[in-house]
């Protein structure tokens, strides 16, 4: 993000929250999934944002579980749907 970035709010879409149940996802218990939420920054006076690719709750606490891509091609960072301003939230679904 650079010298000087400002966190400014994260976008989290209820909407697209929906529960997991145990066993679904190669999980043992059941959560709480929200995905497409977004980290609103501003840089040098200019508003940016880029994607939480997966969002979860579990006993009433929220955890980013993955804040770039959860499947990569390469063995380096990914930034998630990057962009100039607040960006999209979603798509919907997921694990």
């Amino acid at each position: 993000m650079g010298s000087g970035a400002r966190l400014d709010r994260v976008v989290v879409p209820g909407r697209y929250a929906a529960w997991v149940y145990p066993g679904a996802c190669a999980n043992k218990i059941g959560y709480w999934h929200v995905p497409g939420a977004r980290v609103v920054y501003r840089v040098h006076g200019q508003e940016r944002s880029f994607g939480i690719a997966s969002l979860i709750s579990w006993r009433g606490v929220w955890y980013v579980v993955h804040l770039g891509a959860a499947q990569r091609t390469a063995l380096t960072g990914i930034v998630y749907q990057p962009a100039a301003g607040p960006g999209v939230p979603g798509p919907p679904g997921g694990c």
